[in-house]
């Protein structure tokens, strides 16, 4: 063999040496990669809102209360966060007698566990959808959402919760498919965004006082 010649097996030595270190570099990127947008190491960009009600009621007839609630959502990140869809839950809690209750007691602390929340009864559910820039938050401001709704005047306390979907992870959301079973959006696995799916937030309203009232008007407020 003529000196300063390299043999087919050598070469064969140095391309899979070459192959495997430009494999382990690959690696190394895509693992970071993926622990960028899956494990939200650098979270800068990531939408987040802090939600809270403002809810109020007036007696509108002899036999019904109108109750208003105000959502603000204040944008605590550093991104613009958009909101296409949402979903308000509205639950009796009062009156209810003692068996009702301890039952709904009982239900939820099963074995001496707890296994969520209280489970009221639902007098409504309905989804909220808004659509383009419809109802958007800028970095450190607040933007809100008003519903109304009538309940019999023999309530005394509400649960209302409300849920605004994540549209940068849930994007649009459908007519016709139930929020509560939303998926994130179909794309391909690897530009799925990272976040959460929503943000929630549960508060309790006492209206007994609409039965108490000795104002003219009946209101509670």
């Amino acid at each position: 063999m003529p000196t300063g010649s390299i043999s087919n097996s050598q070469t064969f030595r140095n391309w899979a040496s070459g192959f495997q270190a430009l494999a382990t570099l690959g690696a190394v990127v895509v693992g970071g990669w993926f622990a960028w947008r899956n494990r939200h190491l650098f979270r800068y960009g990531q939408p987040h809102l802090t939600i809270s009600h403002e809810i109020s009621h007036r007696r509108v007839s002899p036999g019904y209360v109108q109750v208003a609630i105000t959502a603000v959502l204040h944008n605590s990140s550093r991104v613009k966060v958009e909101v296409f869809d949402g979903l308000l839950t509205i639950q009796q809690m009062g009156p209810v007698s003692d068996s009702d209750a301890e039952e709904i007691f009982a239900e939820t602390f099963i074995d001496k566990k707890h296994n969520g929340a209280l489970q009221w009864d639902t007098l409504t559910q309905f989804r909220l959808s808004w659509n383009l820039e419809d109802l958007i938050a800028e970095p450190g401001e607040s933007a809100t959402a008003t519903f109304e709704y009538m309940v019999p005047i023999y309530i005394e306390s509400l649960l209302v919760t409300t849920y605004f979907y994540n549209a940068k992870v849930m994007g649009k959301i459908k007519e016709g498919i139930n929020p509560l079973e939303a998926e994130r959006r179909k794309r391909w696995w690897f530009w799925r965004q990272p976040g959460p799916r929503g943000w929630i937030r549960t508060t309790p309203h006492d209206i007994i006082s609409v039965r108490n009232t000795q104002d003219p008007d009946g209101s509670g407020a």
